[in-house]
């Protein structure tokens, strides 16, 4: 499963393949707080251990061009750590710098988890992020090695020569830490129902979403479509605040010339089964 931290890796061109070889520190142009596990997003870094019921804390360190022995301008740092069988956990960023800081004009910090696979590379694994991409929980995993990486997407525009590029973030502005806990599962989807399943075009109906658990802290996003958008429609917000179990969402319709099936699809993003109900929508 690809979370916003996978997507944002993968926007980086960030390498995945990993050995257990360390490389020296960059010497940064910038003003980098100190992190003695820099560098660690090209090939052949190791990651910083951490383990569950640890706060392990790094900097990250950039500007619009790639630091001294660096082959991309955004920081990506990674943590390793070993899970037990059918264990889940959570990842989540504390303490950031000013530079890191999720608001409204900015992602900030984000993170996910990757599974080692027996040649180094990362395989990203299902979990479910925060909106804001700070926190994340994993579902049950195998024994084994994992990485939680850790970067910002954020970017700004450079007066200079009015590009927008990687935004500089350097110095204590860039310093965070990561927690790791073992935790119950995030929850999944486990019911969608649209009631009543039959309305006559130009009438209202209501979607039902009912979670196995509470939203986790934080909250999350979920996902509702239909594959007819154009005769009925789900209306309102796809973000739900922690301690919610159930969700209801409008749907609106359009008047049809004969009966339509309109089939609306739910998951909690990036986890769990798509769930799916039909609506009925009569013409005339």
């Amino acid at each position: 499963m690809r979370n916003r931290f996978t997507r944002l890796l993968a926007a980086s061109g960030a390498a995945l393949v990993l050995s257990a070889l360390a490389t020296a520190p960059a010497h940064a142009l910038v003003d980098c707080a100190p992190d003695p596990w820099e560098i660690d997003d090209v090939p052949g870094a190791a990651a910083a251990p951490i383990a569950p019921g640890e706060t392990a804390h790094r900097a990250i360190c950039q500007e619009r061009d790639p630091l001294p022995g660096k082959t991309q301008a955004r920081d990506v740092d990674w943590f390793e750590f070993t899970a037990v069988e059918g264990q889940a956990y959570t990842a989540e960023a504390v303490q950031v710098g000013a530079g890191l800081v999720n608001n409204a004009d900015r992602g900030g910090l984000g993170v996910g988890f990757h599974r080692v696979e027996a040649d180094g590379s990362l395989t990203s694994v299902e979990q479910n992020t925060s909106p804001n991409g700070d926190r994340s929980t994993s579902v049950p995993l195998s024994a084994g090695a994992y990485r939680i990486g850790a970067a910002t997407s954020d970017q700004q525009v450079y007066p200079k020569d009015n590009v927008l590029a990687t935004k500089t973030v350097q110095g204590a502005d860039g310093l965070y830490g990561i927690r790791l806990t073992a935790t119950a599962p995030p929850p999944v989807l486990s019911s969608l129902t649209i009631s009543p399943n039959a309305v006559k075009g130009g009438d209202t109906a209501t979607a039902t979403l009912v979670f196995s658990s509470p939203v986790l802290k934080g909250g999350t996003y979920f996902s509702l479509s239909s594959n007819d958008l154009y005769v009925a429609n789900p209306t309102g917000s796809r973000v739900v605040p922690e301690g919610t179990t159930t969700v209801k969402i409008p749907v609106n319709t359009r008047r049809v010339p004969a009966d339509t099936p309109v089939t609306f699809t739910g998951q909690v993003v990036w986890v769990g089964d798509r769930l799916t109900d039909v609506l009925t929508v009569h013409g005339g």
